[in-house]
């Protein structure tokens, strides 16, 4: 038995993340189809290039552990040419293997289409592999996740919620118990594995934007990880976790806030320029095609609707759906790219102005060249992060 994982206090955790993109697909092929997801046919993925690319990404993780990240955080996408993960606690346990001091964080596990009990086991048997390092992050899904399981849209918000309880009743209760829900019933719920963290491992809920989702971390005091908003929408996402905390009785901290950046550092501006390019690769793609595939109707609440129109409006704010300009997303800090110098002030001025407890550190994308990351990973773990470990995060008001 060990405690659960510590969360950041006084300096910030920056973690490695990388979707494991399948860079072999062009925008050519992709525009001849309705959509970037559901309709572009499988026949498109490459086995033999995929078994290079995983074996590259995963000599990534063994770096990025070995050079001083604080952990490797992993998620999960289905129908996606963008994420090679349609199985997150696989690629985790592969982490558990090749990592010897990073911590996991799996964000994460869609628990509103999957079996809540069999997650529950898997990421027990997870956090026993690696040792007491798994972060178990849980998320919705997108629409293609719902309907891709032949889920209702308007029942996935609260099979998630119904399915999270679940998960953590059977970390902390002495098993066998019945289980009579909404959405799940159990005759006999007796997990054998357990997790390693005690009480439990700490979990993570990831957002894009969605202030419902906020309000639900805070209420739970799980660290909310904010994937896509930029900066202004960013800081009216964490004044939300703040007010919300101070609801639920406890203040909120650095720790319960992390923030997604897309990085890369190279030897030169010229060529971190040209290789921070990819950033933007199909991203036009990803999000196209009928509504059902990326908002059928009821998938958000009219209440969630009502939140978002109340979002800070700007340049990008509210707006993270439509692509921009790799020029625009570096204006607005979505993507940040330069020499070591360079980029630790681009993130000092992040730090300094969110406090975030978690740093993650998108690293690379689509047809990035493996020799290109590898050398990002290595300038981030010997340059940058060591300048960030000295800003002292700030207590939240």
């Amino acid at each position: 038995m060990v405690d659960q994982l510590s969360r950041p206090k006084d300096t910030m955790d920056v973690y490695w993340f990388s979707e494991q993109a399948q860079g072999y697909i062009s925008d050519g092929e992709l525009e001849k189809f309705e959509s970037g997801r559901l309709a572009f046919p499988n026949s498109h993925f490459d086995p033999e290039k995929a078994h290079n690319l995983y074996n590259q990404y995963h000599e990534q993780y063994a770096l990025a552990d070995e050079i001083g990240f604080d952990g490797i955080m992993t998620n999960e996408h289905h129908s996606a040419y963008w994420c090679g993960k349609p199985a997150v606690n696989l690629d985790a346990a592969v982490l558990t293997k090749i990592t010897k001091k990073a911590k996991i964080a799996i964000l994460g596990n869609v628990i509103a289409v999957n079996d809540p009990i069999r997650m529950a086991e898997e990421i027990a048997m997870l956090d026993c592999y690696s040792g007491g390092r798994i972060i178990s992050g849980f998320v919705r899904g997108g629409a293609v996740e719902t309907l891709q399981a032949g889920i209702d849209p308007t029942q996935n918000r609260e099979r998630f919620e119904e399915a999270h309880d679940l998960i953590v009743k059977c970390w902390t209760e002495p098993g066998p118990f019945r289980y009579e829900g909404k959405h799940y019933q159990y005759r006999v719920v007796n997990p054998w594995v357990m997790p390693m963290q005690k009480p439990r491992p700490d979990i993570w809920f990831p957002g894009t934007g969605s202030p419902e989702s906020v309000v639900w971390a805070a209420q739970h005091g799980h660290p909310y990880m904010n994937l896509g908003a930029v900066m202004e929408t960013t800081e009216w996402l964490k004044q939300i976790y703040i007010d919300t905390a101070l609801e639920a009785g406890y203040k909120a901290g650095p720790e319960h806030f992390g923030y997604l950046l897309k990085v890369l550092v190279a030897d030169t501006e010229e060529k971190a320029q040209e290789i921070g390019r990819n950033f933007v690769w199909t991203e036009g793609h990803r999000q196209r095609g009928p509504r059902e595939h990326v908002d059928p109707p009821g998938y958000q609440s009219r209440e969630a609707v009502a939140v978002k129109r109340a979002r800070p409006t700007g340049a990008f704010a509210g707006n993270m759906g439509q692509a921009q300009s790799y020029e625009n997303q570096q204006e607005a800090r979505i993507v940040i790219v330069g020499t070591p110098d360079s980029v630790i002030e681009k993130l000092k001025y992040v730090v300094e102005n969110l406090s975030p407890g978690y740093m993650l550190i998108y690293g690379n994308e689509g047809p990035m060249k493996h020799e290109d990351s590898m050398r990002s990973i290595e300038l981030l773990g010997k340059e940058v992060i060591p300048a960030l470990k000295e800003i002292k995060l700030q207590p939240y008001d």
